[in-house]
C-alpha cells in the first residue's frame, strides 16, 4: 500500500510541474517572433488581420521584438491590446508587451464616441428640438506594459496584467435662447474616476482545432477585467457601472497565438442614461502561418 502510494504521489508531482512553465525559454516557445514568421488570422465577420516578425528595437537600454499588422488600424477603439502587440519583451518573470501608448489611444476613443452617442441620445428623448451643447474630456493613465503571460506560471493561479485609470469629465451647455434667462449661459458638469484592473489566469492545456490545422497542447490563458468606482456614502449604487471583459486565448507551442475570444459588455459605462447593457463577441481564429528557424531569420 506504502508502494502504491508512493507512485502516486510521484505521477502528480510529475502532472503538476508538466503544466507549469518555467522561465523565458519555455514563455519563448509560446511566442516566437523570429524574422520573416508570419501568422494570417480570420477574425468573427471574415476580415483578414496578418501579423509580422520585423525587426525590433531598444527601449530604455532592453531590447524588444516587434511586429507590424496588414490592414493597419483605422478605428482605435477596434485596438486588441491583448493580440495587437507592436513591441514585447521575454525576461524571466514572462512576457510583457509595450502597449500604454496604444492602450490610452484606445480607451480614449471608446469612452468619448460612447458618451457622445449616450448624450445625444438622452437629450433627444427629453428634448427632441434641444441641440445638446456639452464638451467631453477624456484622460487614461495606463501602465507601460501589459504582463501577457507570467513565469513561472502554474494553472489557476492569478497575476496582474494591466491597470488603466480613466478620467471623464463632462460639461453641458445652457446657453440657449429657449432656456430661462437665469440659467442662460451657464453650464453643469460633472467628473467621473474609474479603475480597470484586468488579471490573467492559465487554465490549463487544450487541443484546438483551427482553418490553419489542428494544435496540440494548446496554453489556455483566461483574462478577466474588474472595474472599480467610487460612489456616495449611503449612495453605493449611485454611479455608473463598467461593464466586464472575459479574454480567452490559446497559444500552441512554437506557434503562438492559435485562437481568441472576448465577450464584452457595452456600453462600457453601462448606466449612463440607462442604456440597454449587450454582450458581444470578438474571435481571432489562425487561417495560415509560417514561423521561420533563427537561422532563415538571420540570413
Amino acid at each position: 500500500m506504502l508502494r502504491r502510494f508512493c507512485v502516486i504521489s510521484i505521477l502528480l508531482f510529475i502532472f503538476s510541474i508538466s503544466t507549469t512553465i518555467q522561465g523565458n525559454e519555455s514563455a519563448k516557445q509560446y511566442f516566437p517572433a523570429t524574422l520573416g514568421s508570419y501568422w494570417i488570422y480570420e477574425d468573427q465577420d471574415g476580415n483578414e488581420l496578418t501579423r509580422r516578425a520585423v525587426e525590433g528595437e531598444e527601449i530604455a537600454g532592453e531590447t524588444y521584438y516587434a511586429f507590424n499588422y496588414e490592414p493597419a488600424f483605422e478605428e482605435w477603439e477596434d485596438y486588441q491590446y491583448h493580440v495587437h502587440p507592436t513591441f514585447f519583451k521575454v525576461d524571466d518573470t514572462g512576457i510583457k508587451f509595450q502597449i500604454g501608448n496604444e492602450v490610452k489611444k484606445a480607451y480614449k476613443e471608446r469612452i468619448t464616441k460612447e458618451l457622445e452617442g449616450s448624450i445625444q441620445q438622452g437629450m433627444g428623448i427629453a428634448r427632441p428640438d434641444f441641440e445638446p451643447s456639452y464638451e467631453i474630456t477624456v484622460e487614461v493613465v495606463s501602465q507601460d506594459y501589459f504582463y501577457f503571460l507570467r513565469t513561472p506560471s502554474t494553472p489557476n493561479e492569478e497575476w496582474d496584467t494591466m491597470r488603466i485609470k480613466p478620467t471623464v469629465k463632462i460639461m453641458m451647455g445652457m446657453g440657449n435662447d429657449e432656456v430661462d434667462a437665469e440659467l442662460a449661459g451657464m453650464s453643469m458638469g460633472t467628473t467621473l474616476y474609474f479603475t480597470i484592473m484586468e488579471t490573467g489566469m492559465v487554465t490549463g492545456d487544450e487541443t484546438v482545432e483551427t482553418a490553419a490545422g489542428t494544435f496540440k497542447d494548446c496554453l489556455k490563458i483566461e483574462y478577466r477585467t474588474e472595474t472599480v468606482m467610487p460612489s456616495i456614502p449611503g449612495q453605493e449604487d449611485s454611479g455608473p457601472m463598467a461593464g466586464e471583459t472575459v479574454s480567452k486565448l490559446w497559444l500552441a507551442p512554437n506557434v503562438g497565438i492559435v485562437k481568441f475570444h472576448q465577450e464584452y459588455e457595452t456600453p462600457l459605462l453601462s448606466d449612463f442614461n440607462n442604456p440597454p447593457t449587450i454582450t458581444e463577441v470578438k474571435t481571432l481564429e489562425l487561417k495560415k502561418y509560417e514561423i521561420k528557424t533563427d537561422t532563415a531569420g538571420a540570413e
